[in-house]
């Protein structure tokens, strides 16, 4: 079959499709789940939470004294959690690191949790959280 171009495809359909009234409605065939909303982030320290039964930690942000002092800058780029935790990944400044890994930075990638991933700096943990 040869390739067709969108336009090409555009001009051909002309107007949308019929809708066939005989159908089941879409929604009829999908089950009565409650959605998956996650509340926009307000600003506030979402890591301060006790939701899913994850550990309480101050986050990067909330770090004063001796414990903020030399710390790096750290952005989470990208944050990937599965039940698996060989699944798990996350980049930081750009940086791949998993479960273990020590980041160029410092600090060790303790674990990797749904809100965020916890770091340890010289005995101190704490959460760099999903932006």
């Amino acid at each position: 079959m040869p390739a067709r171009s969108l336009a090409d495809e555009a001009a051909s359909a002309g107007s949308a499709p019929a809708v066939d009234p005989e159908a089941p409605a879409l929604a009829a065939n999908v089950p009565n789940r409650a959605p998956i909303v996650r509340p926009l982030s307000t600003g506030a320290p979402a890591a301060t939470s006790q939701t899913g039964g994850e550990e309480n930690l101050p986050t990067l942000n909330e770090l004063t004294g001796d414990r903020a002092v030399g710390m790096p800058p750290m952005h989470l780029d990208i944050h990937v959690f599965s039940t698996n935790p060989a699944e798990r990944f996350v980049f930081i400044n750009m940086r791949k690191y998993t479960e273990g890994a020590t980041l160029t930075e410092g600090p060790v990638v303790e674990k990797i949790r749904t809100d965020g991933v916890v770091l340890n700096q010289r005995g101190f943990r704490f959460v760099l959280p999903r932006q």
